[in-house]
Formats: structure tokens, C-alpha cells, sequence
């Protein structure tokens, strides 16, 4: 290998102790390892060897390897055609012959091309991989990160902006099913406001003969995006709302309205190209075509062939009441104000085929704080005095300090609510319940320069020696076998020290301490991150009193993302929610996944929010799609199990999830409820050990490890 591999660029290394080849991905942060039997060293190799397209290439001179936890893996031929799969730790072997292995679950694409037999054998947790009669294995890697291809210009005419929207399918990699896999489904082109309509050359619109027709307005436009971006579809004006598929019409209007009709066939669509698509590279056990299959009257294997306007016409066919039990929950819902300058989030909010609902900009103040339930109105009137505490146990000003509140309280309102697991708001206001995102933020998610280095950089910052009951996180980052980390531990900052701590490159700050409206409290005074010209740090958790917008500030100067309070908060809530907030991090939630799954199980949570960019994270999950379970006692050896998906940044709606539990052998599409299983205890207890995991049990939110079953 290069001794200067570029930044950007995935790296393929060995590894010593134990002996392996570790790979990562610099861009996202990701890291996986295959065990190998002795010490090796990879060298670059050719990467036109792999059926699917890599990013980086490398031989090793081994022929067996061992993962550091079960993972699915798929074996085609020269060709791509499949030839063997184990999905559900069945063995796999496969005579002599030129292969290319792919490795599920992997944090990235990981391939293997090879020259011989193939030999799978899953344990109880890893798969032990052996190639006889290769001399040696070329690892393919693939970045799971993808960037806009061009930027297209428009005007503030409400045409333009529809034409503008008309491109967001030239990223889709194709128009077949396939596109309901994440990574077929490339990032679309930015929109950004200018003088006219300009579509820059380069880029080239799908001719998929589906059109939407809208009235033009901002209403209308913003919802159809991610429909639009997702059939490759032509938005034309019309009269009335209409999905134009072929020479066949349907009407985006009925029932409960426009958006909730959009959201519903984009639902229905793409469900049934999941379904479809088992007919093609990955003909799996899908459990959600199971399901359906006795609803409808569609003949899949025909439809894989056909154009994409034909498959639509058919799946609207079918009532939607008829499959809806069977859409995965999704993944987002985000509400944005009709301000022309919005439309510049619709290319990102279409990536992650968020449920797109248009809001006056008036919204905010209609429903503003005085509309809460009384619970919430106490808790953000002014002087809250049931939530403040003296210095001596309050994350807030010390008693002599001035009283003086946060800005944010007349902005606070509750958005609208929505079914699915994550929702974001763009506009004016401070949305209670959801994260808070804006046009500059969905930005700097582009231009983020990842942290250098391969190993996860993790700092926790306690500046207040009383709450050092909470400084235990530092041991649940890095908790995490197969992943390298630098955990770095500091207390009672100066204001120097933490601007510089703010100026390091790192993927990850946990801060214990005071905020208020000075800024963050340091050992000599108050650092204020508005004063401050960038960070660079990735995430952050600001673990304080109403710490809003100090984490505003830090977003603004560079931050992805990051979780805040909106007022004061006890240092016992604060503590047992860092703590869990740290717990699921590490485990692979995102931000927002993690802020989502806090705010099912802890009341207290509607404390805290996301700022910026909910997508981020600081590890991938083992799963690849993190998950949690329900657990609750049915009779003296028996547990009914629910299993909860959360769709993350790289294994987005649409992937599959397989649960490696021998009474679910199925697979899964990866958001929200996966399944509900009985178990025995020695059966629960097994499944327990495999990998740590959240667990909702009546009264809390505990841990695989910490989970005692008699008390349940």
C-alpha cells in the first residue's frame, strides 16, 4: 500500500494483535477488521477484479479469515450471477472458481475476489471464511459516502423551482427496483436560488415516462420532492394533483389530503420494489413479501422487467389499506416552511426520501409554547422554578449570577406530530420533540472534512468537579471490540483550554458542566462559542443548562450536529441521560435514532434536542442497522420479544437487516418494528450475549449486559 493514501480515500492495512486486515473508511468514520491466522501485509492490487465498482484494492497473501461478528455473505460468479448465499448462518461451500464474496454489514462495501473454493461456516458469533486453492485474496472496498453531482440555479417562480425538482432523479444509479437499496440511490444534485433556472450540462434525467402534476405553488412543491427524486418523475403544472404514469393518471389528492397521499404512494411504491427486487441480485426470504403476498395480486418475477412506469401503475393497483401494515415505519418526516431559500433542502431531504410536509411560515408562532400541555408550558414559562436548583446541584447560574432567560423561550412550539422515527423542522422557531435543522447546516454536511487519522477520537470535558458522578462515560466510548479509539479525558478547562479543546480535530465532545447565556463556563470565566471563527469538532453532546445556543453556535461554526437542553435540568437526569446518550452512541445510533429512542423511554427527554444534522454518528453499529429490543415476561420461562430498527446515515431505509435468531429467518427491511418473537430464557439469554444492545422493558431502558431476567 501507498505510505500517503489520500484522506478521502478508504484504507486497507494490517493489523497486529490480534493478527488481521483492518479497513477504513476515513469519510464516515468507519472501521472493520477480518482476523487472519498469521501477520500480513496487503499491497495494491487492480481494482477492475471486482464485478461491483471499489474505491480501493488490495491483496493479501492469506486464505482464511474470520469476522469479528456474524455478518451475511453473499458469493457470485464472474458474471454477478449468484451462486450461493449464507443469510441466516447457513454454511456455505462452493467448488473452485472466480468469485466475488461480499461481506454484509461491513461499515462499508467489502468485497472479496478469488481464484479457488469458497468455505463459509458461521459460529456462534463470527464467520470463519476460507478460500482452498486461491493463492491469495484481493478485499475490495467501497466508500458508502456519495456527493452531488452538480448544483442546478433557479429563480424564486415557483415553475422554475419545479423544473428544478424535475432533476433530482439524474442520481438515481438506476431506474430498476434496486433503486430501494440506499446505496442505488445517489446523492441528487443541489438547488440553490439565483437569478433564473439553470441545469448545468453534466448531468442527465432518467427517462422514466412518469410525470407529477402539481398547481405551482410552494405548498405543492415541497412534498413531492422525494416522490419526484424516487420515480425519476417529471413536475409539470397542472390543475389538479396527479401521478401521470405512462398514459394512466392518479390523483394525489382523497382521503386525509395532498401530502398525506403523496406519502402514502411513495410508501406503497417503493414497499413493493423491495418486494420485487427479491427476483433480482438479492433473492432473499423477505419477510415483508410474505406478508403481502395472499393481499395482492401481483405477479413479481414480470414486473422486475418492466419499466419503472409500468411497475408503478401496477403496484397502484393495489389499495393502499391493503399493504400498509406491512410499510416499514419511516425513517423521517420533516416539516419546512415555504420560504423560496428552503428549497435549497430538498435535494437532501429527498436523499433520505424524508416525508416532506410544507409549513406557513407563520406556523412556529401559532403554535407556540402557550399551546403545550401544561406539563411542557410550566417547564419553558419563565422561571421555572420546579426545574431550577441551586449551585450546588443545578446545571444553571449560580445563585448570585443574573437570572436572565434564553431567547429561545418565546420561540418554542411543538410541531405537528408524525408516525415516523425521526422528524426535523426547518424554519423559525425551536421545535419541541424534533431536530432543528437549517439550509446552511444540510450544507456543511458536504464540505465536512472528516478527522484525520483512523482511529475515533472521542473527548469528554467535565468542568465541574461536582458532577464527576457523570466523567464515567469516558469508559463507555471505545467499549467496542474490533474498533480502534483515543478517548481523552479533561477537567476544569480555562477558557483557553476549551477554545482549544472546540479548535481539536475530533469525531466526538461529551461536556459536563455549566451553560448560560455568558457561554460555556470554564475554571477563569465563560467561553462563548459565538466568539469563536470554527470547531473542529464532528458531534457533540453539550450536557448542561439551557445549552441550546451555545450548540447552535457550534453548528454554525463547523459542528455536523449535535444533542441540547433548552433550560435547566437536574444533575440527576442530566447524568442518567448522558450516560445513555453515551451508551447508544457507541453503539452505532445516530443522533436523532438516539434522541428518538431516549424520547419513547425517558419523560425527561423533551428536555434535550438535536441540533444540526441528525444523521450523525460517531460508530457504526455491529448490525449495521442498530436496533433495540422489547422485552416482556409471558409466563415463568417465556418472553414475548419485539425487535425495533433504526435506519442510520450509511444503512439507510431500505437495507436489510437479518436478526440471527433461529425462529426469525427471515429477512427484514431496517425501520421500525422488525418482528415479535417468543422466547425461552436460555433462548433470550443467548440472544442477549451476542451483541450489546438497548432493551425496553416496562419501567426503563436498559442494557443487554445489565439485564436480569428474574426481575422482569
Amino acid at each position: 500500500m501507498s505510505t500517503e493514501p489520500p484522506t478521502t480515500t478508504p484504507q486497507i492495512e494490517g493489523h497486529l494483535t490480534p493478527n488481521g486486515v483492518r479497513l477504513v473508511d476515513p469519510i464516515e468514520g468507519s472501521q472493520f477488521t477480518l482476523l487472519t491466522q498469521h501477520q500480513v501485509e496487503p499491497d495494491d492490487c487492480d481494482a477492475d477484479q471486482f464485478y461491483f465498482p471499489v474505491d480501493a484494492a488490495a491483496e493479501v497473501c492469506a486464505t482464511e479469515f474470520e469476522t469479528p461478528y456474524l455478518v451475511d455473505i453473499w458469493v457470485r460468479d464472474a458474471d454477478g450471477r449468484l451462486v450461493a448465499e449464507s443469510t441466516n448462518s447457513e454454511p456455505i461451500s462452493v467448488l473452485p472458481g472466480d468469485y466475488n464474496v461480499e461481506v454484509a454489514s461491513a461499515r462499508m462495501k467489502l468485497y472479496l475476489s478469488v481464484d479457488g473454493g469458497v468455505e463459509v461456516e458461521p459460529r456462534e458469533d463470527r464467520v470463519r471464511l476460507s478460500f482452498p486453492g486461491s493463492p491469495g485474496v484481493r478485499i475490495g472496498v467501497r466508500s458508502l459516502h456519495d456527493q452531488p453531482a452538480a448544483t442546478i440555479t433557479t429563480g424564486t417562480d415557483p415553475r422554475e423551482m419545479m423544473r428544478a425538482v424535475s432533476w433530482l432523479g439524474s442520481a438515481l444509479k438506476t431506474t430498476s427496483c434496486e433503486r430501494s437499496f440506499p446505496t442505488l440511490r445517489g446523492h441528487p444534485p443541489l438547488i440553490e436560488l439565483g437569478d433564473e433556472l439553470d441545469v448545468p450540462a453534466t448531468i442527465d434525467r432518467p427517462e422514466t415516462d412518469v410525470t407529477i402534476e402539481i398547481p405551482p405553488q410552494l405548498e405543492a412543491i415541497f412534498p413531492v420532492a422525494s416522490l419526484a427524486y424516487y420515480l425519476g418523475a417529471r413536475v409539470e403544472p397542472g390543475p389538479d394533483p396527479l401521478l401521470v404514469t405512462g398514459g394512466t393518471t392518479h390523483p394525489l389528492t382523497g382521503g386525509e389530503g395532498f401530502e398525506t397521499r403523496v406519502a402514502e404512494i411513495l410508501e406503497q411504491v417503493f414497499l413493493l420494489d423491495c418486494v420485487t427486487r427479491t427476483e433480482g441480485y438479492y433473492q432473499v426470504d423477505l419477510h415483508e413479501r410474505r406478508v403481502i403476498a395472499d393481499r395482492v395480486d401481483l405477479d413479481f418475477a414480470d414486473l422486475y422487467d418492466r419499466p419503472i412506469a409500468a411497475q408503478v401503475d401496477r403496484y397502484l393497483s393495489v389499495p393502499y389499506d391493503r399493504i400498509a401494515d406491512a410499510v416499514p415505519r419511516w425513517k423521517l418526516t420533516a416539516d419546512v416552511t415555504t420560504a423560496p431559500e428552503h428549497v435549497s433542502t430538498l435535494p437532501f431531504l429527498a436523499k433520505e426520501l424524508a416525508m416532506i410536509r410544507a409549513r406557513n411560515v407563520t406556523a412556529a408562532a401559532e403554535r407556540s409554547v402557550d399551546s403545550l400541555p401544561t406539563e411542557f408550558e410550566q417547564f419553558f414559562s419563565r422561571g421555572a422554578g420546579a426545574f431550577t436548583r441551586s449551585a450546588s446541584d443545578t446545571r444553571g447560574q449560580e445563585s448570585g449570577e443574573a437570572a436572565t432567560e434564553q431567547s429561545v423561550d418565546d420561540q418554542v412550539f411543538r410541531p405537528e406530530p408524525t408516525e415516523s422515527i425521526e422528524q426535523t423542522f426547518v424554519g423559525d422557531g425551536i421545535p419541541l420533540g424534533a431536530s432543528k435543522m437549517t439550509v446552511e447546516a444540510y450544507y456543511q454536511r458536504l464540505d465536512h472534512e472528516p478527522a484525520t487519522g483512523t482511529r475515533t477520537r472521542v473527548i469528554v470535558v467535565c468542568n465541574d468537579p461536582q458532577m464527576n458522578d457523570e466523567n464515567v462515560v469516558s469508559e463507555v466510548y471505545g467499549t467496542r471490540d474490533w474498533l480502534e479509539f483515543d478517548i481523552t479525558i479533561r477537567e476544569e478547562l480555562t477558557i483557553d483550554e476549551m477554545a482549544e479543546i472546540l479548535r481539536t480535530d475530533a469525531d466526538f465532545l461529551h461536556y459536563i458542566g455549566h451553560v448560560d447565556e455568558y457561554g460555556i463556563r470554564c475554571a477563569d470565566g465563560y467561553l462563548d462559542a459565538r466568539s469563536l471563527e470554527e470547531t473542529s469538532v464532528s458531534a457533540f453532546l453539550l450536557n448542561a443548562c439551557q445549552s441550546y445556543e451555545q450548540g447552535k453556535a457550534l453548528v454554525e461554526r463547523g459542528a455536523l450536529g449535535g444533542i441540547v437542553t433548552l433550560k435547566e435540568v437536574l444533575n440527576k437526569t442530566a447524568t442518567e441521560i448522558g450516560h445513555t446518550i453515551a451508551r447508544l452512541l457507541n453503539s452505532g445510533f445516530s443522533l436523532s435514532s438516539a434522541f428518538s429512542l431516549l424520547d419513547k423511554t425517558h419523560l425527561l427527554a423533551r428536555h434535550y434536542m438535536v441540533v444540526g444534522d441528525g444523521n450523525a454518528t460517531i460508530v457504526e453499529s455491529e448490525s449495521g442497522t442498530p436496533y433495540s429490543v422489547a422485552v416482556d415476561r409471558t409466563s415463568d420461562d417465556e418472553f414475548e420479544v419485539e425487535l425495533y430498527a433504526y435506519p442510520s446515515k450509511n444503512y439507510s431505509i431500505g437495507s436489510l437487516l437479518s436478526v440471527h435468531l433461529d425462529k426469525l429467518t427471515e429477512h427484514y427491511l431496517n425501520s421500525g418494528h422488525v418482528d415479535t418473537v417468543g422466547l425461552g430464557t436460555a433462548e433470550l439469554q443467548e440472544y442477549l450475549a451476542m451483541e450489546m444492545m438497548p432493551v425496553e422493558t416496562d419501567e426503563d431502558l436498559l442494557w443487554s449486559d445489565e439485564l436480569v431476567l428474574d426481575e422482569l
